[in-house]
C-alpha cells in the first residue's frame, strides 16, 4: 500500500472515532433528544459499533500495511 493511501484511510478511519465520540459526547453532554432518534440507547449502540469498526480497520491497516523495519542482515 502506497504512503498516500495508508495516510488517507488512516485520516478517514480518525475522522469516523472523532465524529462517532462527538456525537456520543453531545447526547450524553447535553442531554439531547433527537426527535427521529427517540431510542438513545440504541443510537449510543450504533456510534460505538461505528468506532469499534474503525478501530478494527486501522488495526488490520496498520498490522498488515504499516511501515515496516528493514531487514537486518545476521553476518
Amino acid at each position: 500500500m502506497n504512503d498516500n493511501l495508508f495516510k488517507t484511510l488512516l485520516k478517514r478511519y480518525e475522522a469516523e472515532i472523532e465524529d462517532a465520540r462527538y456525537k456520543i459526547d453531545c447526547i450524553n453532554d447535553q442531554n439531547i433528544v433527537i426527535p427521529e432518534h427517540v431510542d438513545i440507547t440504541g443510537e449510543i449502540d450504533k456510534l460505538l459499533s461505528k468506532i469499534s469498526s474503525a478501530e478494527d480497520k486501522l488495526a488490520v491497516m496498520r498490522q498488515h500495511y504499516g511501515k515496516k523495519e528493514t531487514d537486518k542482515t545476521l553476518f
